[in-house]
């Protein structure tokens, strides 16, 4: 048996699999009336490999997740297991379990989830990048595409005399190696949004990168498909190069205007139509079979016409979200098994003499792209940690080169042996370089600082900095109004930030927006409206106010790396987070509250990792704070009321309600909550309490407006009653409380099932619930939590 035998196993195989495809004629359960067996039945088969490919490639997902490895590789090492190389082995299994005639079907559904794939990665791609990309970007894609290609051409030249016939053409060598050197977007953006690194620092940068390098693989693949048919056919040349700008034409030019129209025929605010999706997706089609018609790689057609498409709402993100979910859990581990099936590790070994000059190849271009790319970024100043980061991210194999790897094997440029390798030297660069990226890279170490800043730290008379963010239209009325009562003036001036947070839909990249130096806007419904909210805020406390408006549109898991990345840069004091229930107007009921998606694991992330101080704004009424415009004219009196636990929030808290003191229309009253005889106070913090305490009270003391005193509880409900105690004797505006750190555990003794909302803390959590009768609106607040606090914290648990 020689190499080029493949090719005839491999044309038998496909002739076997049209041979006699039963049609189910005997009744049902005819395994159990001594029927035919069910396994003589190609869609039996079928089923029970659907069965199989789901159940194992979730099943390795679950186990390989602690090594922190991406869906990909437990698709392809599912295909593996059930293929020649795995149970295939056994005729048993082969016979009954993967024959030829299912085979046959299983590789065509595989097929289509990778054209699924490259049209819904095509619409989540922003081309704008390209145009819009920074000398830094250009710089490392450069680097990562002009020093490997030079590099393997020399090593091409020098083993060209030792490489297959098929193999050895120039058109075959330009192709594969263009392969192995670009970096492809899809790969990159589907494993880095698996490891949560969209919005991360390196991530951003490596997906700016991907879509450069992934435009020249684009005109790379193209060249090569032209010289293919030149190969084989004049004719066919010429038919390709002139259908290939009629296609391109259309997908560019055509495809844009009919989605604007469509975007004109939908209401504001409302969702796509059903019937444009779905004609949408029939266009999908149409262009795949296209692509296919005239020649070009099947995947070609598929990502133009996704490109074409706009990205983000509402088009975009519509069929984004249509498509995905069935694409991921059902398409992609078909696809990812017709891979894995067509490797065969023992005709890899047996024929390795043949294929050692492409693994040279393929493992010099890995290598040498890896490399290229470490030295640009370090040559662009950054650390050496950043900078390989950067470089594995870069190094990442997948989708993208496994369809590539299908496509030579159609044009009989490569041959099941070469396959075998090419697919395993991605999968394996993937599983090492994976678990590598985590450990190197932890986008949330810049974070936690050592350097003190919070409300309690910063002087009186100084400027202080906050970071307001923004979800929603209510949560800009709720956050005004508190910032309106921080009592900014001109001798304690505010410098406020505000983020405005747009989940990622229908798009790859996360974008970020620093609306004072970039004309560019990202519009969803509600961001006009914000953005002007704040212009006529500002303008109404010039002097007194100072504001800088952010946009950020990226996944919810990754939501706080861009609040905690502004506050680090932007050296922030306190950062404002709206609670994840709405508040409902008239109605004091939290358990019938609207949520907003995904908030409730922002506010985590931010409160694990902020560089700064962090609190948590919850309204129960909108009717109890009233606008800021009727606050100001009519003079309302409002009250605070602040419930001092004790520990380092409670102290960031106190600090808070001392610059609102100052403010004319606040009354504010001061509860300090204490054990009998000190029982289980930690000593420092007791005594850090009272200097905080009693420099508030000497300041305040002759102040009318404030209401001091101090309770002596047993345990959590002797606390709790005293708060009710409390509501009942005044109608209070604000809760302001600690969240949790330093708190004596004995003043809040039996109330650990106050767990509902464990980002408020026990006390917080009491205050926003139905079982407490107030319309006033909580605020918890939790101090910063230094590197060197976090260190001790951890070594304590």
């Amino acid at each position: 048996m020689d190499y080029n035998s493949f090719e005839l196993n491999e044309s038998i195989g496909t002739k076997v699999g049209d041979i006699c495809r039963q049609r189910r004629k005997d009744p049902p359960f005819l395994i159990f009336e001594g029927g035919s067996n069910p396994h003589d039945f190609s869609f039996t088969i079928l089923l029970l490999e659907m069965s199989i490919v789901l159940i194992l490639s979730h099943l390795l997902h679950f186990l390989l997740k602690p090594l922190k490895q991406p869906k990909v590789i437990s698709g392809i090492l599912a295909g593996i297991i059930i293929g020649p190389s795995g149970l295939g082995q056994n005729n048993t299994f082969a016979k009954y379990v993967t024959p030829a005639s299912s085979q046959f079907v299983i590789q065509n559904i595989g097929i289509i989830g990778f054209m699924l794939f490259m049209f819904v990665t095509g619409v989540k791609m922003d081309l704008n990048v390209i145009f819009k990309a920074r000398k830094k970007h250009c710089i490392i894609a450069s680097a990562g595409i002009i020093i490997p290609y030079n590099i393997l051409w020399l090593v091409a030249i020098c083993i060209r005399k030792d490489m297959d016939s098929d193999f050895v053409q120039f058109f075959a060598i330009v192709n594969i190696t263009s392969a192995m050197i670009v970096t492809s977007f899809p790969v990159i953006y589907t494993i880095l949004k698996e490891m949560q690194l969209l919005s991360s620092e390196i991530g951003r940068l490596a997906l700016s990168v991907g879509i450069i390098s992934d435009f020249v693989g684009v005109i790379a693949i193209v060249a090569f498909e032209a010289y293919w048919q030149k190969h084989n056919k004049i004719k066919r040349l010429v038919c390709y190069l002139l259908t290939i700008p009629g296609v391109t034409f259309l997908v560019i030019y055509g495809v844009p205007h009919v989605m604007q129209w469509i975007k004109k025929k939908t209401p504001e605010g409302k969702p796509i139509e059903q019937n444009y999706i779905i004609a949408t997706l029939l266009g999908f089609f149409v262009i795949g079979f296209t692509s296919d018609f005239i020649g070009a790689a099947i995947g070609n057609g598929p990502l133009w016409f996704g490109l074409a498409i706009p990205d983000g709402p509402p088009i975009g993100a519509t069929i984004v979200d249509k498509s995905e979910f069935i694409m991921n859990e059902i398409f992609m581990p078909f696809a990812y098994a017709t891979i894995g099936v067509k490797i065969d590790v023992f005709a890899m070994t047996k024929f390795w003499t043949y294929i050692t000059p492409i693994f040279t190849l393929a493992f010099v271009a890995i290598v040498t792209k890896m490399v290229a790319i470490v030295m640009a970024a370090r040559f662009l100043d950054m650390s050496y940690r950043d900078s390989l980061t950067l470089g594995l991210m870069l190094s990442l194999r997948g989708q993208l080169e496994f369809l590539m790897c299908l496509h030579w094997m159609d044009l009989k440029i490569i041959q099941t042996p070469a396959f075998s390798m090419l697919v395993t030297l991605s999968i394996a660069v993937t599983f090492i370089v994976s678990p590598l990226i985590n450990f190197l890279y932890d986008p949330t170490r810049p974070y936690m600082i050592n350097r003190k800043r919070t409300i309690q730290h910063t002087m009186q008379e100084s400027e202080l900095r906050i970071l307001a963010c923004i979800y929603d239209q209510e949560s800009v009325a709720s956050l005004f109004r508190l910032l309106d009562f921080a009592n900014s003036t001109t001798r304690n001036p505010l410098k406020v930030f505000t983020l405005y947070l747009i989940e990622l839909l229908g798009r790859g990249a996360p974008l970020f927006i620093d609306h004072t130096k970039s004309h560019d806007e990202y519009w969803d419904n509600n961001n006009e409206v914000v953005h002007n909210a704040i212009k006529l805020y500002e303008k109404a406390h010039t002097g007194r106010i100072t504001m800088e408006f952010f946009t950020s549109v990226t996944p919810h898991h990754t939501m706080y790396q861009d609040i905690c990345e502004i506050a680090l840069s932007n050296k922030v004091g306190f950062i404002i987070l709206p609670f994840h229930k709405k508040c409902i107007e008239d109605e004091n009921d939290f358990s019938t509250s609207i949520h907003r998606p995904g908030v409730q694991s922002a506010n985590d992330n931010t409160l694990a990792h902020a560089p700064c101080s962090v609190g948590i704004l919850a309204c129960k009424s909108v009717a109890t704070w009233g606008s800021f415009q009727n606050r100001a004219s009519n003079n309302i009196q409002r009250q605070f009321a602040i419930l001092f636990l004790g520990g380092s929030d409670a102290r960031e808290a106190l600090s808070l309600a001392d610059r609102m003191m100052e403010h004319s229309d606040v009354s504010l009253i001061v509860v300090r909550f204490l054990t009998y005889e000190f029982k289980g106070d930690d000593v420092l913090e007791r005594r850090m309490d009272d200097g905080v305490v009693i420099s508030f009270w000497v300041k305040n003391e002759r102040n009318e407006k404030l209401t001091y005193k101090e309770v002596v509880v047993n345990n959590g409900f002797e606390t709790l009653s005293s708060i009710q105690s409390l509501n009942h004797s005044f109608p209070i505006d604000l809760w302001i409380v600690g969240r949790k750190h330093g708190i004596n555990p004995i003043l809040l003794d039996g109330l650990s099932e106050w767990s509902d909302n464990p980002e408020l803390g026990v006390l917080g959590d009491f205050l926003i619930s139905t079982d407490f009768n107030t319309t006033g609106s909580v605020l918890v607040v939790q101090q910063q939590i230094l590197r060197d606090q976090e260190a001790n914290h951890c070594t304590c648990l």
